[in-house]
Order: C-alpha cells, then sequence, then structure tokens
C-alpha cells in the first residue's frame, strides 16, 4: 500500500539538506490562526538544512501547523530552537508521520516610543 502524502505545492527546498540523525523535542503551537499549547512529543530527525528539518513524529500534524521545536545535542547545546511550518506531511503507516518543517522567524514585538522632556 502506498503512503499517503499531502503536500503544499508552494513548498521548495532552498537550502542543501545534511542527513544527521537527533533527537527532537517538538509540539504544535498553532493551528488555523488559533494558538495553542499542547505537549512535548520526543523523535528523531531525517535531515536537516539551515531553512527546515524533516523529522519523525507520531502526531498527525497538517500542513500550515505551526510547531515548536527543539533539537540539542548532547543534551546541552542547542543546536534548533524555535517555531516551523509544516509544509509537508508523509504517512508512513499507522502512527508514523515524516513531518518536513519551514523555519520561521517571529516578527519583533514593537514598541512604542517615549517622549522625552
Amino acid at each position: 500500500m502506498p503512503a499517503k502524502m499531502m503536500t503544499n505545492p508552494a513548498e521548495r527546498r532552498c537550502a542543501l539538506r545534511a542527513n544527521r540523525v537527533v533527537a527532537i523535542q517538538h509540539r504544535l503551537i498553532k493551528r488555523h490562526s488559533k494558538k495553542l499549547d499542547s505537549s512535548w512529543s520526543l523523535s528523531t530527525t531525517q535531515n536537516m538544512s539551515i531553512s527546515g528539518m524533516l523529522f519523525l513524529s507520531d502526531k498527525p500534524y497538517k500542513v500550515g501547523d505551526v510547531v515548536e521545536v527543539s533539537v540539542v545535542m548532547s543534551g546541552i547545546i542547542d543546536i534548533v530552537k524555535g517555531s516551523a511550518q509544516v509544509v509537508r506531511v508523509v504517512e508512513g503507516g499507522d502512527t508514523s508521520y515524516d513531518i518536513a518543517v519551514r523555519f520561521i522567524t517571529e516578527k519583533p514585538k514593537s514598541r512604542s516610543a517615549k517622549a522625552h522632556r
């Protein structure tokens, strides 16, 4: 039975991927513009680049979801920590998904200027 694939046709890789298997924590933080606070899940990456990564998940994320990811080596060195948008989901079995994400940067919060006297 072929794997079921849900793809965003606008997704295009813009950086070379390195095949690296490292531990990752991930959780859903936004779906359909609604902020969520789901629990962390542990998994492994399959490949990474400066623009995104592919990782295994037992969670059925959807294209467009925003996830928080944290990749830590040796338990102390943060390699990646931030938000990413799901650009591709490939169902690999009963409870296994390949999740491709593109890193996103948060817009800095604007501060109002104070008048000086």
